[in-house]
């Protein structure tokens, strides 16, 4: 079975595994994976203003975080506690949401750094840049409890494809030893408003993930426009790319087993937007992982449970930028291979500079899924590969509310909508829809009929723009009399011949 490559990784970062990570168990509400302290503290100063009092907020303290208990002066306490702040580091840069914003900005760019200090020959200043990272963590302020942002989404034993020793992470590694798979999630206030649900997989090939750029910020532009986003913590290397495929198909099924519990709205609409690996770890579950195909495909010796039952279809994906999900960009690539018959729709972008070879991987993608579900591509001028969000100054920075329109349309929730946008006149008592392909491509069709089919009332999405076609009928043969566009004549027949005439149901 194919595996991401492991590099020659130097030293080593052996993590003790923390009983206190222990994934939630399947139907538990988030607050059950992680019991929590609040105290209530000051936000800024507890003297009063000009506007009065300070605001005062509730932290907590149960970041299962790692401490030192060694004297500065014995001679090997900076390399552990390299080793200890580099632990932290990792498990910190994955929950942005349990801190106050500008300590855990701060404290991650400073952290960072450490991952370049030799744990073998460490000077005064690496001695430093480590005191540093220490009281810069030691002084954020967690304001929400860890359950609350790290939705654990495998029980205790989650399915993995190929086995994964503790010896084989290293100090490079992205992760810490002990990670279990999460979701950080971005909610709405009012969840009866909700849009949709949609989860967030930052790039970084299947060695990294790209938060910073292609996870945080999507997920909260994503909830400024209605939706609850969730940024998926998937596994990476030295974990193969077919357990970010069981990740992937693991948090949609959280999503729905969860949903009642966790009180979320808007799960008629289950999207995902992923960059680069990420849109292969997204492709990979639609291919792969999908419905009811079980996580033992991967994994024979897994036992599924009462989350797995839940179907694992998307109803739309945005992959952007890097259509291959094996995690290579070949010359024989050609699109998505499945039996999968429920395929989300898909809203496809890309840079034109995309030098990795994803611009033509997009298309090639775009053509083999075209008449099997519904296709959108955008290829932005200007722009090269890991573009997040947007690179300012080009039309790429519209990328988020142009698949919001495209989610809209994919609901029926747009001006055009699936041909059902439209209202049916007083007169027709009797409906149906189906898909009809003609020359303008493939349409939902609403068509309704009076009692004693007289006459005829068809709208449809052709052209871009919404249809309206009436008519007379005499023993089925259309007269048309109204034509919205004055393009559909022609074909008014045969869409009318496309109805199943014993399936008319009455009109709502």
């Amino acid at each position: 079975m194919k595996r991401w490559s492991k590099q020659l990784l130097s030293g080593c970062l052996l993590a003790a595994l923390l009983l206190s990570m222990g994934g939630c168990q399947q139907g538990n509400t988030p607050s059950s994976a992680v019991s929590s302290q609040a105290v209530s503290s000051a936000a800024a100063s507890s003297e009063e203003t000009a506007e009065g009092p300070a605001e005062t907020v509730e932290t907590y303290h149960d970041m299962p975080v790692q401490t030192l208990d060694l004297d500065p002066s014995d001679p090997d306490y900076y390399q552990k506690a390299l080793e200890t702040e580099l632990y932290n580091y990792k498990l910190i840069r994955n929950v942005p949401t349990a801190y106050q914003a500008e300590g855990w900005d701060t404290y991650t760019a400073t952290a960072n750094t450490l991952l370049n200090i030799d744990p073998d020959n460490i000077d005064d200043v690496s001695k430093s840049m480590i005191d540093n990272a220490v009281a810069q963590r030691e002084a954020l302020v967690q304001v929400a409890p860890a359950a609350d942002c790290m939705w654990y989404i495998w029980g205790d034993a989650p399915a993995t494809a190929e086995t994964v020793e503790v010896a084989d992470f290293t100090v490079e590694s992205y992760d810490n030893a002990d990670m279990k798979p999460f979701l950080v999630p971005y909610l709405v206030e009012d969840q009866s408003a909700a849009k949709g649900n949609m989860i967030v997989i930052a790039g970084g090939g299947y060695s990294s993930r790209g938060n910073a750029m292609e996870g945080y910020p999507i997920a909260e532009a994503f909830r400024d426009l209605g939706y609850n986003a969730y940024v998926l913590q998937r596994r990476v290397a030295p974990y193969s790319q077919e357990d970010t495929w069981l990740d992937m198909q693991r948090a949609v099924r959280y999503l729905r087993y969860n949903a009642d519990s966790l009180g979320l709205g808007g799960m008629d609409c289950i999207a995902a937007s992923g960059f680069s690996g990420g849109s292969g770890t997204i492709l990979g579950e639609v291919a792969n992982l999908y419905g009811d195909v079980q996580p033992t495909l991967y994994d024979a010796d897994y036992v599924s449970d009462a989350v797995d039952q839940m179907s694992a279809d998307l109803d739309v994906v945005c992959p952007l930028y890097g259509p291959q999900y094996d995690g290579e960009h070949t010359s024989d690539y050609v699109g998505l291979v499945t039996e999968n018959s429920n395929l989300p729709a898909m809203f496809l972008a890309v840079g034109e500079n995309d030098a990795t070879g994803a611009m033509p991987d997009i298309w090639t993608l775009a053509n083999s899924v075209r008449g099997k579900t519904l296709v959108e591509v955008h290829t932005f001028a200007e722009v090269g590969h890991g573009f997040g969000g947007g690179l300012e100054g080009t039309t790429s920075t519209y990328w988020i509310p142009m698949a919001d329109t495209f989610i809209d349309l994919v609901m029926g929730r747009g001006e055009a909508g699936s041909g059902e946008a439209a209202e049916i006149p007083e007169g027709y008592t009797q409906m149906q829809q189906y898909t009809f392909e003609g020359g303008f491509g493939k349409a939902d069709v609403t068509c309704a009929v009076d009692d004693a089919k007289t006459k005829v009332y068809m709208t449809f999405v052709a052209f871009d723009q919404q249809q309206v076609v009436e008519g007379v009928l005499n023993d089925g043969i259309i007269t048309v009399t109204y034509d919205q566009s004055g393009f559909m004549t022609n074909d008014a027949q045969a869409i009318y011949n496309a109805a199943d005439q014993n399936n008319w149901q009455p009109v709502a």
